[in-house]
């Protein structure tokens, strides 16, 4: 019963036992070397699993998971009930899903730093939440425990580690949300009579953990065990919690660079729950953290327990010499002492049953098996050529191995996308139709010509030879473009909608790729296996070669340009733009179309004629709304018909940074037209500096705004005196390196006439005095002291910023009432009303004023249920001749989203420019 085959018939582990090395595979192949070997036998010969839970991405405690896998050969995992959808981007524009899949690779890329594994629920982070209650009317509590007991149940831990306690002192409801779900999970998870779906339906069997632990980092009082995380790691040349803050530091798009202090480092938990009843002087304290007590070894009969005792001796005395053995004189023994290990494993295992989906002896023996593949010295690349592929045609590609050891080497070549047929052209000479099974797939054997279709057994690859197979694959029509499988159905409120077709995927971040080949290593009984992703590669003439993944596109891809827009009543007609791009080799001919709604006059269709790849073509529209359009929302869509018939509506989007793998998703070609009553301000020039996650400049330009982009070097260098007004991006402060040097001249635009307008800033524009006149932010927690610098670093007196949190409303619908109703800028040009404030989207805004000089005056007050009056998201001040606002109403979220209210009353604060001129003298 103990073969590994057997892996094959547990589906929910296909999409798991792949994905972690194939993650980080967009760089050249590579074994590792010895520093990836020794890594890899320190996780040998122990069974330890250690499970994080907390809330958002950023949670995680990177510094204990580096010493649990890096330090004590655990496998331990981090669960983060969402993607941090809700949060905000300090390095591009996305926002919502697109921030998500960010900040997903994110987390990754910092896995692939510490060694940990990575899981989701189906929550999707909504925003700020103040209380536990507010956060539950967003997310079905049942549903998001069933998740997290669905990966405990999967990932089998004897230790949960949470992040939060579960109680308001966690601040975040959604912080709270994880300390709860934590400790519930711990009750729950061996309980048969809860979930038992998960057992029926995915296979999961109850699960009960032995130790809960939470983080003491917040409450070093409750601290009971430290581990260290300032220990050298030899394999690296850096401490635990060096490689800790490197992986914090992938966090980019959450500000999240962290220093790599040298020295101890000290990791704080409390024991919380203890069901060994002896294990308060270490995590595995209490523990049996050998083989021989995982659950598979519990099945054993009495009579053969001895013989397990025994066995395993042996096979850690081998790990022990083959750990011995890396270094570039000695390595060349490890593979010997691993293939004589994996006998004693075996002998260990007989009478095992497994039972469950990790399969513990099983899944010993697998990861052994890969780690002598490894250390053979054998190099598996797979590159196609092209880096997308359309359903219906083939996507092309090469497949290598290399034997860069000493000594021939036995190993097949297989292509393992699941319910896909290669073609394979061998050697130029022949072609050969190899049929693909359900899991594995059909293989390749080395034979006297190159790869052939294996039967009974290949040869050998000899030293220092290369062997390639170039591969066709024809693309099913049925497939979808690439998008990832939490993504492929509309969400239920906050919830996500998981494909049903990729059980198997559930909880992971993505599915497994969906073209790969592996080199499959012969072991007796066994084998050892190395995965490889199919990837495109180019040559980049100044940084060298780059690898991205292969994509499925459409044969059409169809974008629609804009895709929300506030249209003022009575208005005129738009122009709309759809670009087409052909993601197919042969030609394809058709008509585009907008569809329009009911009422409205649809535009002349245009044709189209593509003959290449890559082709790409604009397309302008007019559209003219009906006569009487009345207040509202509508939906327009673009679609490309081709000849054939096909209908293609949508196109393929990626996100894409340095710090991460590349990550497509597609998206419907749809734009959303608000309409309402909207009058802007005469006003001939508006600078603005763009801020992070900001798209607010164009969303000005598409209702008639002349909105011009400035920089902060650009303060210095322009002549301001023709802009009416100059508006300061979110978080400009710490995006633009130039504009805090700058702020001087920002300050005397205002003085002498001009409008700035600034919004949400965080703490560093507070601590600097960078407005013309004192503000405060947040509230300063008990027993800390106030914290602030003058703009040029030197200490201010009395401090003028608190840190500590900051006023927020994260109510979209939260009552707002004015503070002074005759103000002008609720006045004119727009009459701000109640129906101003409907449709807000996410929140109402953050980093208010706490405290201002009497110079400011206030314009609004609101609050979430339960808090006082805020009046500080709205303060507008005289400066010299001209006006200074600062404002944390969340603009850069309502803009683009197209919410009317946000635009009028916009449009009324730039106004507060319209009878200013700006001196240009100095």
């Amino acid at each position: 019963m103990f073969l590994r085959s057997l892996r094959a018939a547990v589906l929910v582990l296909a999409a798991q036992a792949l994905y972690q090395p194939l993650v980080a595979q967009l760089q050249p192949p590579s074994t590792g070397g010895l520093p990836a070997l020794e890594q890899q036998l320190r996780l040998l010969g122990q069974y330890k699993r250690v499970l994080l839970i907390g809330a958002h991405p950023d949670d995680e405690d990177t510094e204990l998971l580096t010493v649990l896998v890096r330090g004590m050969g655990a496998a331990a995992a981090y669960l983060s009930l969402n993607r941090g959808e809700g949060g905000q981007n300090l390095i591009g524009g996305e926002l919502g899903e697109e921030l998500g899949l960010l900040r997903s690779e994110e987390l990754l890329a910092a896995r692939q730093l510490d060694g940990a594994q990575q899981f989701f629920t189906r929550a999707y982070d909504f925003g700020f939440s103040k209380s536990l209650d507010d956060t539950w009317d967003h997310w079905p509590k049942d549903s998001v425990l069933k998740d997290v007991v669905r990966i405990v149940r999967r990932f089998r831990p004897q230790v949960i580690v949470s992040i939060f306690s579960g109680t308001p002192r966690d601040g975040h409801g959604q912080h709270q949300a994880a300390g709860w779900a934590a400790s519930e999970v711990f009750e729950i998870a061996g309980d048969s009579t809860r979930f038992p779906e998960l057992l029926t339906e995915e296979g999961f069997a109850p699960w009960t953990p032995l130790k809960l632990y939470r983080s003491a980092r917040f409450d070093t009082a409750a601290t009971t065990i430290t581990l260290q995380g300032g220990t050298l790691d030899p394999a690296v040349g850096q401490s635990f919690h060096q490689i800790a803050m490197r992986g914090r530091s992938l966090h980019r798009s959450q500000d999240m660079g962290q220093l790599q202090h040298i020295g101890p480092s000290v990791i704080r938990l409390a024991l919380i729950k203890d069901r060994t009843g002896k294990g308060t002087s270490g995590i595995f304290e209490g523990i049996d953290t050998t083989l021989a007590g995982t659950p598979d070894a519990a099945t054993l009969k009495p009579a053969d327990r001895a013989n397990l005792d025994r066995a395993l001796q042996r096979y850690n005395a081998k790990l022990a010499e083959a750990r011995a053995a890396i270094s570039p004189t000695e390595a060349a023994k490890v593979p010997a002492l691993l293939i004589s290990a994996r006998s004693d494993l075996w002998e260990a295992a007989k009478g095992i049953r497994p039972t469950g989906p990790e399969e513990d002896f099983e899944g010993e023996a697998g990861r052994l098996g890969d780690v002598i593949a490894r250390s053979s010295n054998l190099l598996v690349d797979a590159y196609s050529d092209d880096s997308s592929v359309v359903p219906g045609q083939e996507l092309r590609a090469t497949a290598s191995v290399w034997n860069a050891g000493a000594t021939a080497q036995a190993v097949d070549l297989c292509f393992v996308s699941p319910s896909l047929g290669w073609r394979l052209d061998v050697d130029s000479t022949a072609s050969v139709a190899v049929p693909m099974a359900i899991h594995r797939g059909t293989c390749l054997g080395l034979g006297d010509s190159g790869w052939q279709p294996l039967n009974k057994g290949g040869g050998e690859l000899a030293p220092n030879t290369v062997a390639s197979a170039r591969l066709r694959l024809k693309v099913p029509e049925k497939w979808k473009p690439t998008t990832p499988y939490f993504l492929r159905e509309p969400r239920d409120g906050d919830l996500y909608r998981w494909d049903p077709a990729n059980r198997s995927s559930w909880g992971l971040p993505f599915e497994d790729p969906p073209f790969k080949v592996e080199a499959q290593v012969p072991l007796g009984s066994g084998t050892g296996y190395l995965p490889r992703e199919v990837v495109y590669r180019t040559n980049d003439q100044a940084r060298g070669e780059i690898r991205s993944p292969v994509n499925v596109v459409s044969r059409i891809d169809v974008k629609l340009q804009p895709e929300t827009e506030l249209w003022p009543v009575g208005g005129g007609a738009r122009k709309f733009v759809v670009t087409l791009t052909h993601g197919a080799r042969d030609s394809t001919r058709g008509k585009l179309t907008l569809s329009v709604p009911k009422g409205w006059s649809a535009p002349a269709a245009q044709p189209f004629h593509f003959s290449r790849e890559g082709e790409r073509a604009s397309f302008s529209f007019t559209l003219r709304p009906p006569p009487k359009l009345t207040a509202g929302s509508y939906e327009v869509f673009a679609i490309a018909r081709d000849d054939a018939g096909n209908s293609y509506g949508g196109g393929s989007l990626t996100i894409a940074y340095s710090h991460i793998r590349p990550r497509s998703y597609y998206r419907d070609a749809k734009s959303t037209i608000h309409s309402a009553s909207l009058t802007l301000p005469h006003m001939a020039r508006i600078g603005y500096i763009r801020g992070a996650a900001d798209r607010i400049p164009e969303a000005l330009q598409t209702v008639g705004l002349k909105v011009e982009l400035l920089d902060g070097k650009a303060l210095d260098r322009t002549d301001l005196s023709s802009f009416r007004a100059i508006i300061v991006g979110p978080r400009a402060y710490e995006t633009d390196p130039d504009l805090p040097g700058n702020n001087d001249n920002l300050l005397a635009f205002a003085r002498k006439g001009g409008l700035v307008l600034v919004q949400y800033q965080q703490y560093a524009f507070f601590l600097n005095d960078y407005a013309p006149y004192p503000l405060t932010v947040g509230s300063r927690a008990p027993g800390t002291t106030t914290v602030s610098t003058t703009r040029r670093g030197s200490p201010s007196v009395g401090g003028t910023a608190l840190l500590g949190g900051h006023d927020r409303v994260t109510d979209e619908t939260a009552d707002v009432t004015p503070v002074q109703p005759v103000s002008p800028v609720l006045l004119r040009p727009n009459r701000i009303g109640p129906g101003d404030w409907a449709g807000w989207v996410q929140e109402r805004g953050l980093y208010f004023a706490h405290s201002w000089d009497p110079q400011y005056h206030s314009v609004l007050t609101m609050h979430d249920p339960g808090d006082p009056p805020l009046e500080g998201g709205l303060l507008i001040a005289k400066v010299g001749s001209g006006t200074y606002v600062y404002t944390g109403l969340s603009f850069f979220r309502q803009l683009p989203a197209g919410v009317p209210g946000a635009f009028r009353l916009f449009a009324n604060l730039l106004a507060l420019a319209e009878a200013k001129s700006v001196s240009s003298a100095p």
